[in-house]
């Protein structure tokens, strides 16, 4: 086996390049049948001249590597030629049926155009998971005859980190982590429609820090800002599976509740309640937390749900706070200074 040229520095942060046709001096000219060193000679250089790449043969064996796709991987040479999908960096169950539906079948007679770029993931050798693009283009001897598929990786894990971090920054609060007011207006139509169409029950928990106005008064925003954290981390602790908790903005949190009846609604909403009073805070003491709670009931628009559990806050902050109030008919119809536009929501 010829010994494998430099292939350059890693593309691990590079771009992919272009095939470039090279051909070696020693490849037997047109006309003559190829023999498998000559095969191997020509790999060897089409490689040289790619960045991160490996070729394919129409078998799905994999015919040579280059130095760079095994830096990428962390598997060696000797480790890769001749094995068979599923390949040894190949992610179980996940890069197979994503690389055969958009890669044609290299099988048949006769060879398609280049493959579209394709997003897979690949698997290190020492566990680690990460997503590269790849593109297999059809390859061929100078004698015309097939060798293979040329498939060329970009490692896109950087791409794929940084638009995490930008929809995390859009869906989440950046003070206590927690999914913000947009997030949850998605979740609560979501939940909705999802209830509407199984017929399970929902419930909405809306929660106020009382009097926290007072605390960033008298102990300064930072110190304000430490007790929403500690208030996020509490009512963190008391949630269950499938439930969601999101700060809406200043002290104000909601808990979207789904599938469970009114009573369970109820003991939701205080053990919330009981989190925040159960124990004194870190710097400011004692705090209360108001709750206020609605049901679906019928209801079939996120918005109507939304302004019930502000309704029924309402009436807990007026009733002397610290406590938790349902909504119930008596209350429909009352406006108050702190309603908010819960935003354009489809039914």
């Amino acid at each position: 086996m010829v010994e494998e040229p430099d292939s350059g520095p890693s593309a691990v942060s590079g771009t992919t390049q272009s095939h470039m046709a090279v051909e070696p001096e020693h490849v037997q000219p047109s006309g003559l049948e190829p023999t498998p060193e000559s095969q191997r000679d020509y790999a060897h250089a089409i490689l040289r001249a790619l960045n991160v790449a490996w070729i394919l043969s129409r078998d799905q064996q994999i015919v040579d590597v280059n130095g760079a796709l095994c830096e990428l991987t962390g598997f060696s040479r000797n480790e890769l030629v001749g094995s068979r999908m599923p390949w040894p960096f190949w992610v179980p169950d996940g890069a197979e049926p994503i690389f055969d539906a958009a890669v044609p079948d290299i099988g048949r007679a006769g060879y398609p155009r280049p493959s579209l770029p394709v997003e897979i993931p690949v698997m290190h050798r020492n566990g680690i998971r990460f997503i590269v693009e790849i593109v297999a283009t059809p390859a061929h001897l100078p004698d015309g005859s097939a060798l293979g598929w040329v498939t060329t990786f970009h490692d896109v894990s950087v791409r794929h980190d940084y638009t995490a971090h930008l929809e995390r920054m859009a869906t989440h609060d950046s003070l206590t982590g927690l999914p913000n007011r947009r997030l949850f207006q998605q979740r609560l139509v979501g939940e909705m429609a999802s209830s509407i169409r199984r017929d399970r029950s929902l419930s909405l928990v809306l929660l106020d820090l009382d009097n926290f106005k007072e605390v960033n008064d008298s102990f300064g925003h930072p110190v304000g800002d430490r007790a929403l954290v500690q208030t996020a981390d509490r009512l963190t602790r008391v949630l269950r599976k499938g439930e969601l908790l999101v700060r809406l903005g200043g002290e104000e949190f909601a808990w979207i509740v789904p599938e469970v009846d009114a009573d369970g609604a109820w003991a939701a909403a205080e053990r919330a309640r009981e989190a925040i009073c159960g124990a004194p805070f870190e710097d400011v003491g004692e705090l209360t937390i108001s709750v206020g709670l609605a049901m679906r009931d019928g209801l079939r628009n996120a918005a109507t749900m939304y302004e019930r559990a502000d309704q029924a806050l309402y009436f807990a902050k007026r009733g002397g706070r610290n406590q938790t109030v349902a909504w119930d008919s008596s209350m429909a119809g009352i406006q108050s200074d702190r309603f908010r536009d819960f935003g354009r929501l489809e039914q």
